[in-house]
């Protein structure tokens, strides 16, 4: 983005150029071509599918030890894409359906099939209502005041945790490598900033496929003192940070490597290639 231009004739020189104006709060701001042209939507799409790439990897690992055979599958599968959260360090939460959603909730829940994939709608987790205290009690470790869950930390299996947190990394830094090899061209990527946008529009996209797991990856558990069933689900606070904040870094990061190979040691060789020529 850019300052607003004019010519001599006091025409506009973004809209000769491709540039948009945009009037925001009485101000124009000129957005460049090269932003408008950028293929956000084909980042935006790679995101649903670099997610399937980490919940299919988290599922292999946890079936090499085998699998509980008294987990029912559904919740089996839920579990998975729970797992699949806390390897984006985004951990579970433990919620209720609060009382005035009740009325509208139960006739939903009710429905066997219908009632189990959008349960996830109509829980608020432990803390929710006051984001400044759950975000303060993230800060201060309090897991136990806000009901997060980690399975990985609790997994006892031959796998070693570690692995399940490289997945998603492995995943998102081959998607943003994948997106940029593919569009570089189309990219009109100049700079190392510019080259973030490649992970950005991931991250768009990858923030609201999680938000639509928090709906979908629920479970039942009933606590052992009070016997209340509770809702167990992804952090739905730290899926907005979490979400976006993994795919932007790392999708950057694969682009970043297409720039390096690119526009670095490409443009350094031809410009050896030159000098011998003239030499």
């Amino acid at each position: 983005m850019s300052a607003e231009r004019t010519t001599d004739d006091g025409t506009e020189a973004a809209g000769e150029s491709g540039d948009r104006v945009l009037d925001v709060l009485g101000f124009e701001v000129v957005i460049e071509e090269d932003f408008v042209t950028f293929p956000w939507r084909a980042g935006i799409v790679r995101a649903p599918v670099a997610f399937a790439a980490v919940w299919a990897l988290v599922f292999v690992l946890a079936a090499l030890p085998g699998l509980d055979a008294e987990v029912g599958f559904v919740d089996q599968l839920a579990i998975i894409g729970i797992v699949s959260f806390n390897a984006h360090n985004i951990p579970a939460a433990t919620a209720l359906v609060p009382g005035a959603v009740t009325p509208v909730a139960e006739p939903v829940l009710g429905v066997p099939v219908v009632g189990r994939l959008l349960r996830g709608l109509f829980v608020v987790g432990q803390n929710h209502a006051a984001p400044v205290a759950h975000f303060l009690d993230i800060a201060g470790g309090e897991s136990g005041t806000i009901g997060h869950v980690n399975f990985i930390e609790q997994q006892d299996t031959q796998v070693p945790a570690l692995i399940y947190y490289l997945v998603p990394v492995a995943a998102l830094v081959g998607a943003g490598y994948e997106f940029a090899a593919t569009y570089w061209d189309r990219a009109a990527t100049d700079s190392p900033l510019e080259v973030t946008r490649f992970g950005i529009a991931i991250g768009v996209g990858y923030v609201l496929t999680l938000l639509a797991g928090t709906v979908l990856f629920t479970i039942e558990t009933t606590s052992p003192l009070s016997l209340q069933v509770f809702i167990v689900l992804p952090d739905r606070y730290l899926t907005l940070v979490f979400g976006f904040v993994y795919p932007a870094v790392l999708g950057s990061l694969g682009a970043a490597v297409v720039y390096v190979r690119r526009d670095v040691l490409d443009d350094g060789s031809e410009n050896v290639d030159d000098g011998a020529g003239e030499g």
